[in-house]
């Protein structure tokens, strides 16, 4: 075999050799651009953790933007390019058309109700109706046309007479006293109950077309009863009110109290005097004499300017006739202290009625009043509008509850029993003996039963004689007056149906 053949039958070693290693460096000419690429990801990768965890971004922005500024030079700062871009934002808006009633093609009767609570508590029912009437130039003249027409309907409550429907209200009443269960069998509803809730209807058609002065829906339910009780044993009468504590802090006295605080003569409704009320005894001025007597001098110098109007004339002239009076018997009488003196307002109706009824009430009676299971001595020592009951001295009421003030009940509830024993005042009045007070109480409640174990009546404090001895040095009173030197005493009038006390 020739040389040649075996050339040509063998394989060509250098030409595969070759063609491997361009394979290899083709292989690894990807491989390293694959890491390049991969380093340059991983180093912007870096970077931007760099930025967002040391906050550098900025930094690095302003560096670019120093050097890109030094390059250009001074005064080729371009102005910055303002873009605006118009956002437009669709909002669905419900807008609510309001549904027109129909036109009318003819005249409709109509009739419309409403009802709503007045602040008083009434609740008033106003209907309006409407007819077919003549021409408007006929019905402007008729009166018949245009006219309001009120019908107010009241329910007068009955009068309670169970002891378990007084209990619900003081629970402690039939264990305080104990003859109350003898008693109500025979016990009589009181007249002076009936005409309670006579005068204040009355009092509410007067002043029906003025709701700011009509009697409220708490002031017209006051009274749960007035019962007429009498012992069997001993005949002993006593008259039971249930009601709630309405304050009173009328009265004045130079005598006892020669100072009065303007918390008290300044509040609304505040009288100098009351019904209980005696002869003075020293010459200590009333502390509102002179305070009246110059509201009294000021009256008498505007009424004798010439020129005013009748209207003014005749307040002025009413105002000058009261002044004089309560000067007079500032100078003449001692009364009654609200602060200092424990005692009960009666209604003027219930007074001087002794000829018809034995259970008539009068001025100066003992009376006791019931509350949380205490028993407090006291006496009727005021008059107060026909229309009201449950009223009571400032001291009184704080007794019951020391919250009490000029203008906040003790209670207002119909949780207070006042029991009082008609005809049992003193032939002659004079300042009060609180310690009397409280035997001849204890007495008369004896003549019913008395009090119930465990009860007693309450010890009142005297704080007219606590608050002279806190003075020093202790001064005497100087002598009474002699009969030349003042007025003569007068008999003092009961308060007006309009005095103390809220509508």
């Amino acid at each position: 075999m020739s040389n040649d053949n075996l050339m040509g039958n063998r394989p060509s070693t250098s030409h595969t050799s070759g063609s491997e290693n361009g394979n290899r460096r083709h292989l690894g000419c990807l491989k390293l651009i694959a890491i390049c690429v991969a380093s340059v990801v991983l180093l912007i990768v870096a970077l931007v953790l760099l930025i967002d965890f040391t906050d550098s971004g900025d930094r690095v922005k302003k560096g670019v933007v120093d050097v890109v500024e030094a390059a250009r030079g001074p005064g080729e700062t371009p102005e910055p390019e303002v873009v605006e871009r118009v956002v437009e934002k669709v909002v669905e808006k419900i807008v609510e058309v309001e549904k027109k009633e129909p036109l009318p093609s003819r005249y409709v009767d109509r009739r419309t109700v409403d009802t709503v609570e007045l602040w008083n508590g009434l609740t008033v029912t106003s209907a309006v109706q409407t007819e077919q009437g003549e021409l408007a130039t006929v019905e402007r003249d008729r009166d018949e046309s245009f006219q309001l027409e009120l019908e107010l309907t009241l329910t007068i409550p009955k009068a309670d007479t169970s002891l378990a429907d007084l209990a619900k209200l003081n629970p402690d009443l039939p264990k305080q006293l104990p003859a109350l269960e003898r008693m109500l069998p025979t016990a009589k509803i009181s007249p002076f109950y009936h005409a309670l809730y006579e005068a204040k209807a009355k009092r509410v058609q007067q002043y029906l077309t003025r709701l700011d002065r009509i009697l409220s829906r708490h002031n017209f339910y006051d009274c749960e009863t007035m019962l007429e009780l009498t012992h069997p044993d001993t005949g002993q009468r006593a008259l039971l009110i249930q009601s709630e504590m309405d304050v009173v802090s009328d009265g004045s006295d130079g005598d006892r109290w020669p100072e009065l605080d303007d918390y008290i003569s300044m509040s609304d409704n505040y009288r100098y005097s009351t019904s209980y009320a005696w002869p003075k005894r020293t010459a200590t001025p009333n502390p509102m004499l002179a305070r009246t007597e110059a509201s009294l001098k000021q009256k008498e110098a505007r009424f004798s300017v010439a020129g005013l109007s009748i209207e003014e004339n005749r307040q002025l002239r009413s105002d000058i006739e009261e002044l004089t009076v309560a000067v007079g018997e500032m100078k003449a009488r001692s009364f009654l202290i609200a602060e200092a003196d424990p005692f009960i307002v009666l209604p003027l109706s219930m007074l001087g009625r002794m000829d018809e009824t034995p259970f008539g009430p009068m001025i100066g009676d003992y009376a006791v009043v019931f509350y949380h299971g205490k028993a407090y001595p006291a006496i009727a020592g005021d008059a107060g509008p026909t229309f009201q009951v449950g009223e009571a001295s400032l001291r009184l009421a704080k007794a019951l509850n020391e919250n009490a003030g000029v203008y906040t009940r003790p209670e207002s509830d119909l949780k207070v029993t006042y029991l009082v024993f008609p005809q049992s005042a003193e032939k002659k009045k004079g300042p009060p003996d609180l310690e009397k007070w409280r035997e001849t109480c204890a007495r008369l409640l004896d003549g019913i039963g008395g009090l119930g174990e465990g009860y007693e009546l309450h010890q009142w404090e005297d704080l007219i004689s606590r608050k002279r001895a806190e003075k020093t040095p202790a001064t005497a009173n100087p002598p009474a007056p002699s009969p030349d030197s003042g007025g003569a005493p007068r008999e003092v009038r009961p308060l007006p149906s309009g005095g103390t006390g809220g509508q």
